[in-house]
């Protein structure tokens, strides 16, 4: 699990935020309902053994600015018993989660984190199987309406030509075939169709960031490049470059995988007090279809819609999907 991901778990599960600190004898300040703001030196290591518990305490005994704090992957339970005897906080992170562990505070008191909490109250997800094959269609026509062959389409879209008629037959109304080729007969249907079937991402991270939604845009998505990680800007900023409305009050930036935004000037926290989502798309084609815009990585403006609407955005929803029935494609 990367660092960036436990913080953001202890913020989301157990009201444990994290904040910078300008002591550089600490990399982090912990502080929660019941922990007492604690500085801590973070030290992350595969697997947890006794003998790095007693190396890690003894730096205690020689800088006590700050407690150390070990993440690991894995703790024996010799280990981990003896983390409590010498005072050492331990948090348990596997690759999956869910965090575990003791954070001792600066006060010498221990907090166990427990993977016993209520589950996130998330809209439900329809059952069954998503139908990338049909959306990813729908998306193609909707962003661009020019007629073209199935051929062409199955070429496009990566489906096989036999999964294009198939598809076709189960969108029923919304296409038609004309002489010269497929294409979207209602579109306000389709695109109603394309937001109710659209499924929520079940993958995300949210942080904090001073910086303006637009600025922190830019400075995340180098951070990504230069992690080499494909990303496509969505929501509010993606909006704005296709049809301004309002000034962006945060970002949603759909990730190939999740990644610790703290170089960006960012602090994982809850949901409700976050400007900057992070989310791991499960739409097999989003990343692929993004385009570049103004030196950003845009996600297609169909999908932009889509965010808006599930993310309560109704305004700039309204007024970006004008703007495409309008333009019939992608605003210029």
């Amino acid at each position: 699990m990367l660092i960036g991901d436990v913080w953001a778990e202890l913020a989301q599960v157990h009201a444990i935020r994290p904040t910078l600190t300008l002591d550089r004898r600490a990399d982090i300040v912990l502080e929660g309902p019941e922990l007492l703001p604690t500085a801590y030196d973070v030290k992350t290591v595969a697997a947890l053994h006794p003998s790095l518990v007693s190396r890690y305490a003894k730096k205690f005994v020689a800088y006590p600015a700050a407690r150390p704090l070990v993440i690991t992957e894995s703790a024996t339970s010799v280990a981990l018993d003896a983390a409590r005897d010498a005072g050492l906080s331990v948090l348990v992170a596997p690759e999956r989660g869910p965090v575990t562990g003791t954070l001792i505070d600066r006060d010498g008191r221990s907090h166990t984190i427990e993977t016993s909490h209520e589950p996130p109250n998330d809209p439900p997800t329809k059952p069954g199987r998503s139908p990338w094959g049909q959306l990813a269609l729908t998306l193609a026509l909707l962003n661009d309406p020019t007629p073209r062959s199935q051929t062409e389409l199955a070429r496009e879209t990566d489906l096989t030509q036999a999964r294009v008629s198939q598809s076709f037959k189960q969108l029923n109304d919304m296409v038609e075939r004309r002489h010269d080729g497929w294409t979207i007969r209602r579109r306000e249907l389709a695109s109603n169709w394309l937001v109710e079937n659209y499924p929520r991402p079940k993958t995300s991270a949210t942080w904090l960031t001073l910086d303006a939604p637009v600025l922190a845009t830019t400075v995340i998505a180098e951070v990504l490049s230069d992690a080499g990680v494909e990303y496509a800007v969505t929501g509010q900023v993606a909006a704005d470059r296709y049809a301004p409305w309002a000034r962006p009050d945060r970002t949603t930036i759909w990730a190939e995988r999740l990644v610790d935004l703290s170089a960006a000037r960012c602090t994982p926290v809850v949901a409700a007090d976050a400007t900057v989502t992070i989310v791991v798309p499960d739409d097999p084609r989003a990343l692929h279809d993004a385009v570049e815009r103004d030196g950003l990585r845009l996600s297609d403006p169909w999908r932009v819609w889509v965010t808006l609407t599930q993310d309560g955005d109704e305004a700039a929803a309204n007024h970006l999907r004008a703007r495409l029935l309008d333009g019939a494609g992608v605003p210029t």
